[in-house]
């Protein structure tokens, strides 16, 4: 085996593969990691046995310097844009033999920059509990190079490591990725990974994405960058354009803070051929106006901000210089634009990721390519934390989910809109007694892990949910799964719910308490009916037509002992009696 790694080493017969790493908020290619693979037909094919057998005869150094020259030659030869992600062990980084400075001599020789590379590090493998590792680090970002922590939450040093390294970028370990839309723990995990890449400027990202419901999810807990098969396998030949995906649309029509095309305003506006003077005196004679769009005809191309123009213009050298020159020659080629359509929570989601610089800059609103208007991130931010601050007014205070007013104004909407849903009423049979016997705290406990079930299941299925109040929950289907969702939501409860209960009454499959008149009344366990409706939207106009349905379909699921779903099939549900119109299903 020994042999055949040194004639692999000498005869260079490695092949590189690149994986494409996307912004899905832009729908871009950012970078490519490059990955390695042995000879053809071979045991050593595979990247984890090449590199295991490598390390075990001594020659892991030599293997990875190998590597790292024909990633970075192919990636000069495919011309592929964006970021090289080349992976480097903590071992031979520190390795005495190892020779300095070979990735700087090979990116050169490449006709690559230093700032095109990041140098991934991984977290399987243990770091050095000396300030070696950081201060080598240190030296890498001195020439410019990127720093990415992989495979975090691997193994050895998770988030200690992310707060000693701090570095550039964070991609979480394929573990928490895998199946995240059924593991409650991993979506809360995976929340916090986001929330902590905002918080030290650190970009994240999701990789080992297979799955579209892995990928709804993390897009929907703040996933920013992407990588996987689901988006993309490595290739010799990797795509360079965004996928076609056959991924859920966040609806427009219900997002809870609306469109960006609210906030467009209308902007005065330049073609790409007019001089730095005359875009100078514009902003001169109004001086309101902080950044001025770029137009190719009607298209955008570009935009010009007013402290760097007038930063320009500020002495008399850069004013020769520059007055002579077009909007093309001083324009910023690369503003964030934006389709009107886009929601605010996404914009919101962007917007946090970039540079602070970039934060502050307005932004241009298309519409289908063409100029819509301009908005600043001033008024952004305001219309998010009003919205958000009517949110959480009437959010319910124990599960956070939006309470009786939110439910109220997102049934009358979709009445207006005359749009068809079907929607689910969730209740807990003798929650009472469970409360009595076991406490308040626990019931609360109990209802918190109802309602993480609820989204749990619900969140990738283009659903509302909320919460009325006590026991009760309402779910809006603004697609077809229902029956689906709610069978899974009752199987999730059913097992979820035995760990709030001692074994003696699961034994008994009840228990005891006093009634109102101090008798000793037999309970049966807490479970959990579902009622669902799927009203005709040209028959009714308001939210209260809806509750009063939704609440008979309730009272039939909880008709039945246990876990119950009872849908009703009929469109037009003006009659009170629904016993003839019933399919039931009872999960144990």
């Amino acid at each position: 085996m020994k042999e055949h790694i040194k004639i692999i080493l000498s005869e260079k017969l490695i092949t590189t593969v690149f994986q494409p790493i996307y912004n899905i908020e832009r729908e871009i290619v950012v970078g490519y990691e490059a990955l390695t693979r042995g000879p053809k037909n071979t045991a050593l094919y595979t990247p984890d046995i090449l590199f295991e057998q490598a390390t075990k005869y001594g020659l892991l150094s030599e293997l990875e310097l190998l590597c790292r020259a024909s990633a970075i030659t192919r990636f000069a030869d495919l011309n592929l844009q964006g970021k090289l992600f080349i992976n480097v062990s903590p071992a031979v980084m520190l390795n005495k033999d190892h020779p300095n400075g070979e990735t700087i001599k090979l990116v050169e020789q490449a006709g690559l920059s230093c700032q095109q590379v990041v140098i991934e590090i991984s977290e399987k493998y243990p770091f050095p509990n000396n300030n070696l590792l950081r201060n080598t680090l240190d030296k890498y970002r001195q020439f410019g190079f990127d720093v990415a922590i992989d495979d975090l939450g691997a193994g050895y040093s998770g988030l200690k490591q992310w707060s000693y390294l701090r570095p550039d970028i964070v991609k979480i370990d394929r573990y928490f990725v895998d199946q995240c839309d059924k593991d409650v723990m991993k979506r809360e995990f995976l929340r916090t990974l986001f929330e902590l890449g905002k918080t030290s400027n650190a970009h994240v990202v999701a990789e080992g994405i297979e799955t579209k419901e892995e990928f709804e999810l993390l897009r929907e807990l703040g996933m920013v960058y992407a990588q996987g098969f689901f988006l993309a396998h490595p290739s010799e030949f990797p795509p360079i354009e965004y996928p076609v995906l056959d991924v859920n649309a966040i609806n427009k029509d219900h997002s809870r803070l609306g469109t960006v095309a609210l906030l467009a305003s209308v902007a005065i506006t330049v073609n790409y051929d007019q001089s730095a003077n005359y875009i100078y005196q514009l902003l001169t004679d109004n001086s309101s106006v902080h950044a001025i769009p770029v137009l190719d005809g009607l298209k955008p191309i570009g935009m010009i901000y007013r402290n760097e123009l007038m930063e320009l213009y500020s002495d008399i050298y850069g004013r020769a210089l520059f007055s002579k020159k077009s909007a093309l020659e001083i324009m910023d080629h690369k503003p964030l634009m934006l389709e009107h359509t886009m929601p605010l929570e996404q914009v919101s989601a962007l917007l946090t990721a970039r540079a602070n610089l970039e934060f502050t800059h307005s932004f241009i609103v298309v519409e289908n390519g063409i100029f819509s208007g301009l908005v600043s991130a001033r008024d952004l931010l305001k219309s998010i934390t009003d919205s958000k601050l009517e949110q959480a007014r009437y959010a319910n205070p124990l599960t956070g989910l939006p309470g009786n007013v939110v439910i109220e104004k997102e049934i009358d909407h979709m009445l207006y809109k005359q749009q068809a849903f079907h929607l689910a009423y969730l209740d807990l049979n003798f929650f009472k007694p469970f409360n009595d016997i076991y406490g308040y705290a626990k019931g609360d406990l109990l209802l918190k892990a109802l309602a993480n079930t609820i989204v749990m299941n619900a969140n990738n299925n283009n659903c509302f949910v909320g919460h009325i109040g006590g026991d009760d929950f309402i779910v809006m289907f603004k697609g077809d799964n229902v029956q689906t969702v709610c069978e899974a939501i009752l199987t999730d409860f059913a097992k979820q719910s035995l760990t709030f209960l001692t074994q003696e009454h699961i034994d008994k499959q009840g228990y005891s308490s006093l009634n109102r008149r101090g008798e000793r009344v037999f309970h049966p366990l807490v479970s959990l009916a579902i009622g669902v409706i799927k009203p005709d939207i040209s028959c009714y106009n308001s939210y209260h037509q809806i509750a009063d349905l939704a609440s008979k379909a309730k009272s039939e699921a909880k008709k039945t002992p246990g876990n119950n779903l009872f849908i009703c099939r009929r469109s037009n549900l003006e009659r009170n009696n629904m016993d003839l119109l019933e399919d039931k299903t009872e999960v144990a």
